[in-house]
């Protein structure tokens, strides 16, 4: 006889045998985690050193990252290892202490706030174009490093004005040292930053050269006074409602760092990846330039031009569902927890996968096809609202999450008006799982003027 629901309720989930498909995994983790669910179920427990729940119905996703998001902490292995480079920042942060810098932090990020910075956008986009125009016909460009750099002097020039700038490549070389994959060894080992192996006694030198240019700069800024609105002068001046405290100078440093770290990859892996698709895609490229050359005459958009081109944000949040800038992340239950029939154990690990339920067959019909036309208001309407995570949800979803659509946007207003992306014929394109989601041979391509 068929058990009812409530007879069900409190059964584990379907466990894999230990270390399943653990080369693969550690290789490919996004894609073996995604090939584990579609065989599986959207609640499969991962067993290994450490157990995982991977949880990826959007029911139940709403229930980690909003409607009980009190019970389900940054307490995980993961969070522990950013926290050696991040501190207390905004991301790896938790708790009362992530409340009240939350609050802190939140008007700085409102869209009024972030709008005012589309000139710098504009400006940086526009040198880096005009140096594009000087290059020969047929020069070859790693389009990543390009959006690299470019996301990182935009995250520079509007936490820093223009104090960065004799630091920028310096500070860029530092991030590359200590940004790394949560799940490698070596990144593993900075929890024990005493252990002399070679990577940590390279990664202390750069995290001790970092944390002296950011103190550096912020005890100029302070004894020099406001540098011009910039996002560094409003964490210096916000102060708390309830308390009237501001930032000590340990967590304005947490704070700057992660918002280094986590605001120019992200943005340059989107731009990457929607270059990427538009190349492999030219019908989507040329309906795009040609809105934006119906709309704009080959001028920059200013923030407030971007509704007038509703198809370039609909393109954009196409390749975040197809390549999510930040394709996993976990969460530690602190109760035990139920999931429709499930029932998760207290403290268990829950690995939350945007890569695979950005193709979850049962809300993305032909989930591997790139059609933009999938984000027009009429077909969105009706669509599970925590079925699309590019930015997480609830009280934690990204607190820079307008700013990079602002910036992404201004980026590709331009640079699709003035050029055509090509990728090199026969460049092998991977997906490589390191923090962000990158090119795992990066992205050679050639540039067409238009």
């Amino acid at each position: 006889m068929e058990s009812t629901a409530a007879e069900r309720r409190g059964r584990r989930p379907p466990a894999l045998p230990k270390f399943h498909r653990f080369f693969r995994m550690y290789a490919a983790p996004h894609l073996v985690m995604h090939e584990l669910l579609r065989e599986h179920g959207d609640v499969i427990c991962l067993r290994g050193f450490i157990d995982v729940y991977l949880v990826n119905h959007p029911d139940f996703l709403r229930q980690v990252l909003s409607r009980s998001h009190e019970h389900f902490s940054k307490h995980t292995f993961d969070y522990l290892v950013l926290a050696q480079v991040m501190g207390n920042g905004l991301v790896s942060n938790d708790g009362p202490h992530w409340v009240k810098q939350r609050r802190l932090m939140q008007p700085m990020f409102a869209s009024r706030s972030v709008n005012r910075f589309d000139e710098t956008i504009n400006s940086l986009t526009s040198a880096l174009l005009d140096r594009w125009d000087a290059l020969p016909a047929d020069e070859v460009i790693q389009m990543d490093r390009e959006m690299a750099r470019l996301t990182f002097r935009i995250v520079g020039a509007t936490l820093f004005g223009s104090d960065i700038d004799r630091h920028a490549d310096e500070v860029a070389e530092i991030l590359e040292v200590v940004n790394l994959r949560t799940q490698e060894l070596r990144a593993i080992m900075t929890v024990h930053s005493w252990v002399p192996t070679p990577y940590n006694l390279k990664w202390k030198r750069a995290t001790r050269r970092l944390d002296t240019i950011v103190y550096g700069m912020l005890a100029a800024r302070r004894r020099d006074g406001a540098g011009g609105g910039d996002i560094l002068d409003r964490l210096i001046a916000a102060r708390d409602e309830e308390t009237g405290e501001g930032m000590d100078e340990t967590q304005m440093r947490d704070e700057v760092v992660t918002l280094m770290l986590a605001g120019h990859e992200t943005s340059a892996n989107a731009l990457t990846w929607t270059l990427y698709l538009l190349a492999n895609h030219p019908e989507v490229e040329a309906r795009l330039a040609g809105a934006l050359a119906a709309e704009l005459n080959g001028a920059p958009a200013a923030a407030a031009d971007l509704a007038r081109v509703p198809y370039l944000k609909q393109v954009v949040q196409e390749s975040m569902r197809l390549y999510p800038p930040v394709w996993g992340y976990s969460r530690r239950s602190e109760h035990e927890e139920a999931f429709g029939d499930f029932l998760l154990p207290s403290k268990a690990y829950v690995g939350i996968l945007p890569w695979a339920l950005h193709r979850h067959p049962d809300f993305w019909p032909d989930p591997e096809r790139f059609d933009p036309e999938r984000f027009e208001p009429g077909r969105s309407a009706g669509r599970h609202s925590y079925c699309y995570l590019p930015f997480a949800a609830g009280p934690r979803t990204c607190i820079g999450a307008g700013f990079a659509m602002l910036e992404i946007q201004l980026v590709l207003a331009q640079l699709l008006q003035r050029f055509r992306v090509r990728v090199v014929p026969g460049h092998p394109v991977e997906t490589l799982a390191k923090v962000t989601l990158k090119p795992r041979f990066g992205l050679p391509v050639t540039l067409e003027r238009r």
